[in-house]
């Protein structure tokens, strides 16, 4: 009894193994990262305070088995001058949801994009002052496939940085992703 609990329990631990390292490689298939520029659209009052700007992105990402479902982690920093003298700087993170509708893959896709976290708004100049504030934006994008597991993409969301007097924006990215589906 004891040698058949002993093979039985090395048959699980072998076919948890294998299950392991099929997830583990799963995985790695469907993680991405990107990155991108282009520019900041003031927007609301913050338009009427600054001007056209620019925006950096870097982001990492993990699609589901099919890509019709995703989750993305978005770091982005950015700059929108405002008169002669000073600026805008805004720095922050957003955990965003991914919703990829159409069948995969395919050379061509739209994707919706939304999500909330938090950022960093400092105005240089005159009255300079720095301030945390959380942030919510959602959006819309394309996705272009440009060889094996590369992508150009496109991409513009209203953010909302909920400071003092809201800081509204269209960040609107053009930039490179790896991986994923």
């Amino acid at each position: 009894m004891k040698r058949l609990t002993g093979l039985v329990s090395l048959a699980a631990l072998l076919a948890f193994a294998g299950t392991a390292e099929a997830q583990h490689r799963e995985l790695q298939r469907r993680g991405y990262l990107g990155f991108g520029g282009g520019l900041g659209v003031p927007s609301g009052q913050f338009g009427a305070d600054a001007n056209l700007g620019w925006v950096g992105q870097a982001y990492a990402g993990y699609t589901t088995r099919k890509g019709l479902f995703g989750a993305r982690l978005d770091a982005t920093f950015g700059r929108n001058p405002f008169g002669t003298v000073g600026g805008f700087w805004t720095a922050g993170g957003t955990v965003n949801a991914i919703i990829t509708p159409g069948h995969r893959p395919a050379s061509f896709h739209p994707y919706l994009i939304a999500g909330a976290g938090a950022y960093y708004v400092d105005a240089t100049g005159p009255a300079s002052s720095g301030e945390t504030a959380v942030a919510f934006n959602g959006g819309a994008g394309v996705q272009l496939h440009l060889g094996h597991r590369s992508d150009f993409y496109a991409e513009t969301r209203f953010l909302t940085i909920r400071t003092e007097r809201a800081v509204n924006l269209f960040p609107i990215t053009l930039g490179f992703r790896w991986g994923g589906i």
